[in-house]
């Protein structure tokens, strides 16, 4: 922690005055305790991290004393990160002389640190500053590999394969079941397919019975609106108001004729028209 303390103090005799002195009410302000804590423990999984990664430590160490300024554009927000010799230190606001500037989207920028190697691109992320500063900066995260500083971390902490070995010597039956799972997910797969190739096959056919449905109702709309129109036309006959359409069959004749035929079709239309199975 003595280098930050050289390094604030370094910071703080580069800040201006009259900026200092201008603006109290701003100084006064204070963070959220939750972006405060945020902010924490970001900064340490960083320096955590950097540990791990100790060729880019020692290029970070270069850059001792710089300054550099993280705008995100989406979502907006801005972070200054001051570089000492052992680390870095994350603030929320800096009123002092910024060395390097980032200015990228989040997901750029993300890309950008946890994949090694990676060259930014102009056109996501923006990078102004002193050309050494820029060219050591891009150099160290270039250099970061989170995921085998994490492997690092795991092998030298966790080790797993001892954490293996002492399950298998106190429960074998616990591994024997965790090997059956790969079987067990790929049988509840085979399953959840049966299932939706069958709601398929009933989706299907209740679109059929829909269209039959729909088909003897028309049919059975029919048959009906024409017997009617024949028992109204019998009807009619039988009063005499409908005039006898075949001058050989007398006007009672055609009444019972035309009766006849829209009872038929009303009739045979409810004895055998569709039934549903």
């Amino acid at each position: 922690m003595t280098h930050f303390y050289l390094c604030s103090a370094t910071w703080l005799c580069r800040m201006p005055e009259s900026k200092t002195n201008q603006d109290p009410l701003r100084m006064q302000e204070q963070p959220s305790v939750t972006r405060f804590l945020m902010l924490g423990a970001l900064e340490t999984l960083i320096n955590q991290a950097l540990e791990l990664e100790g060729q880019t430590s020692e290029r970070l160490a270069s850059l001792h004393g710089t300054v550099v300024r993280v705008r995100c554009t989406s979502p907006e927000f801005s972070l200054y990160l001051l570089v000492c010799e052992d680390g870095v230190e994350i603030l929320e606001h800096y009123e002092g002389h910024v060395d390097v500037r980032v200015r990228a989207s989040l997901g750029a920028m993300l890309h950008w640190i946890l994949t090694a190697g990676v060259v930014p691109e102009e056109e996501n992320i923006q990078i102004t500053g002193p050309d050494a500063s820029v060219d050591l900066l891009v150099l160290a995260v270039q250099e970061f590999d989170l995921w085998s500083a994490l492997r690092r971390w795991l092998d030298e902490h966790v080790r797993i394969h001892d954490l293996v070995m002492l399950l298998r010597r106190e429960d074998p039956r616990w591994l024997e079941t965790l090997q059956t799972v790969s079987h067990s997910v790929s049988q509840l797969e085979d399953e959840i397919g049966s299932q939706r190739l069958l709601q398929e096959e009933i989706l299907d056919e209740v679109r059929a019975m829909r269209r039959s449905l729909g088909k003897q109702r028309r049919l059975d709309m029919t048959f009906v609106s024409l017997g009617l129109i024949l028992l109204l036309a019998a009807f009619a006959s039988a009063d005499g108001q409908l005039p006898v359409l075949i001058t050989s069959i007398k006007q009672n004749t055609q009444a019972l004729w035309l009766a006849s035929f829209g009872l038929t079709l009303i009739v045979s239309r409810i004895l055998f028209g569709y039934r549903q199975p």
